[in-house]
């Protein structure tokens, strides 16, 4: 089975349905195979051009249970999935632009040799997946202490068993929390987790990223705030945690041409001194934050705009410690030096090629490690 998460993707959702449609066809000929579409609540065409789009393949359009959310939208396709007795599903999101039938077989092939989940691995802009190369991937990599490059990718694969597990989780998001849920619980609870390369990745709400307060900013408080709820109901786990292992990869990573992502810098610092002064430097809820405060301040009254990634790991670290007692205040005020974080990285690399900076986002890894044992 294939599930395809949309939300007013009326540009994107024919074609993608096409490429599914395609990919299973050509590599699992023989199959009993059922595409569903779980629509959260489209104000376009979506719903119409995704029924109306013809399949070799058995089809299904729903609109999700539950209120908006992607979390909605995947759960609907798991317990479809489950009640169908899929023994395997793959996931993907209707905005897709570059996805190829190739995908589908690269997703499915390892839960059929015996694997319980699949992450993507992507070729992408430096400067996309801003969550992911701030937060989920070095957070999610020390915390739990297995390397997956991309865990809020968007695409997976889950064996049956999987499903049946994450069905019954407690803490399963109702937002756009669902990937890195997907990803950690499958780490924490011990699955047989791979990665496996799909290639570009470029959809529509990459577009989006000039505006951070239309989409990415609403994302960071799901998603960190997931990331957060997973590191207090697996402590005990996580505590156990003694060395960084890679996950098993499938494929070879190739470097391709990838769309750019346009950042407005001047934008992005107007919004966070903004935020700087409203949410940090007047207010008493960044007070978890003492520790560090003059190494934060210091860092920020530099001629060049500065957020080192040590001064940020130290940051994320005491948010952990502080999150349990004010969730939402401990996220209010991470949120702004995650923005600074962000435009540190591309003032810092931008003369480098996409290799060079991909390397300095990797050696992130080795400085929260490092403050993981000094704060946790």
């Amino acid at each position: 089975m294939v599930g395809v998460c949309t939300k007013n993707c009326e540009t994107t959702v024919n074609r993608v349905l096409k490429t599914v449609d395609r990919g299973l066809e050509e590599f699992f000929p023989g199959e009993d195979k059922l595409i569903v579409v779980s629509d959260g609540f489209s104000k376009d065409h979506t719903l119409e051009i995704a029924g109306n789009t013809p399949t070799k393949n058995r089809k299904s359009v729903v609109t999700q249970e539950g209120g908006p959310g992607k979390g909605n939208g995947v759960k609907t396709i798991l317990k479809i999935a489950y009640r169908e007795g899929a023994r395997a599903l793959t996931l993907v999101d209707g905005d897709l632009l570059s996805l190829e039938p190739v995908w589908i077989h690269n997703l499915f092939c390892p839960v059929l040799r015996g694997k319980d989940l699949v992450v993507p691995l992507y070729v992408r802009h430096p400067f996309d997946g801003v969550i992911t190369n701030q937060v989920a991937y070095p957070l999610t990599t020390v915390l739990h202490g297995k390397e997956v490059r991309q865990p809020i990718g968007g695409e997976f694969s889950l064996s049956s068993r999987f499903i049946k597990k994450v069905l019954a989780h407690p803490l399963f998001p109702e937002k756009f929390g669902v990937d890195v849920f997907i990803t950690t619980c499958g780490i924490a609870e011990g699955f047989k987790v791979v990665e496996s390369v799909l290639g570009r990745k470029e959809h529509t709400s990459t577009r989006r990223y000039e505006n951070p307060r239309d989409l990415l900013i609403p994302m960071f408080y799901q998603v960190v705030g997931t990331m957060f709820e997973l590191f207090l109901y697996y402590r005990e786990e996580t505590r156990r945690v003694s060395k960084i292992e890679k996950v098993e990869r499938l494929g070879k990573t190739r470097v391709g041409r990838v769309g750019e992502v346009k950042v407005d810098v001047d934008r992005l610092l107007e919004f966070f001194w903004e935020d700087w002064e409203k949410l940090y430097y007047h207010s008493p809820q960044a007070g978890f934050l003492s520790p560090i405060k003059k190494e934060i301040e210091d860092s920020l009254e530099k001629t060049e705009f500065s957020f080192p990634v040590g001064t940020w790991a130290k940051c994320v670290f005491l948010g952990l410690k502080n999150y349990e007692k004010a969730k939402k205040q401990t996220l209010d005020v991470l949120r702004v030096f995650w923005q600074a974080r962000y435009i540190s990285l591309v003032l810092e690399t931008k003369d480098l090629s996409p290799e060079e900076v991909e390397k300095e986002i990797q050696s992130q890894i080795n400085i929260f490690w490092r403050y993981r044992s000094v704060f946790l």
